[in-house]
């Protein structure tokens, strides 16, 4: 295996250790790639305060998480959204920031809205969804035809208004239709109810359609201890006799 010596650190390395150069001899880079990136780093922070800017510290910060810059503390690397353009392999904030934010930049370019004007939305009607009352509405109801904001609503009426196309004739009918439905249903369960409780009431006789008569004696073969073949053949000795 071909080896390289890093001059920083002074180890000999793979040459998959270091990244690529095409002005130098070997084609790679003078130093190994975690000197590389730790040099990077620190030219980064005394351009940083050569500027008077604000330079962190974030050696602190235990492995598998990374400093979320929105929220101001240290995130685990599953709750940091992906980006493999840049060199960590992170994004710039986290999922729940990126999220907020990617929210907060869709309302006002879609309907013109800060999130001081959706939070205040929010506050004047209870933080609960505009009509079944569902705590924490996320989605912000329009009229498609004019595009003016209505209310904020949960996700099931949300939807459910754009599956019935904001029509509201389909959704009168579709409310009498369940409520014909229901009623059905229950004059079901009254009638069910009113004959179970007249069967109870005259424990003597039968079941409705039955054709025996209450004390009648059975004929069957386990009754009388003859088949039919045994009665057609008395009935015929009688009429010899």
């Amino acid at each position: 295996m071909m080896t390289k010596r890093c001059p920083d650190c002074g180890r000999h390395l793979p040459h998959s250790d270091f990244g690529r150069n095409k002005t130098l001899p070997d084609g790679l880079s003078f130093y190994c790639l975690a000197c590389n990136r730790a040099r990077n780093n620190d030219w980064y922070r005394r351009q940083r305060r050569s500027l008077g800017k604000e330079v962190r510290d974030l050696s602190w910060v235990p492995q598998g998480f990374r400093w979320c810059p929105t929220r101001q503390q240290a995130v685990a690397h599953a709750d940091y959204i992906r980006n493999a353009a840049l060199p960590s392999g992170f994004g710039t904030r986290c999922k729940a920031c990126h999220n907020r934010l990617s929210k907060d930049a869709y309302w006002l370019r879609r309907y013109g809205l800060t999130k001081a004007d959706v939070e205040q939305l929010r506050a004047d009607q209870g933080n609960v969804c505009g009509i079944c009352g569902t705590p924490d509405p996320e989605h912000l109801d329009h009229d498609h035809s004019t595009g003016r904001t209505r209310l904020l609503l949960c996700q099931r009426c949300n939807h459910g208004l754009g599956l019935f196309r904001d029509e509201p004739y389909l959704l009168r009918v579709a409310a009498l239709y369940i409520e014909g439905h229901r009623q059905e249903h229950a004059n079901d369960v009254v009638r069910q109810a009113a004959i179970e409780a007249e069967a109870a009431s005259r424990p003597g006789e039968p079941p409705v359609g039955s054709q025996r008569r209450p004390g009648a004696r059975g004929t069957s073969t386990r009754s009388t201890g003859r088949n039919s073949g045994s009665r057609r053949r008395e009935q015929a000795g009688e009429v010899d006799g």
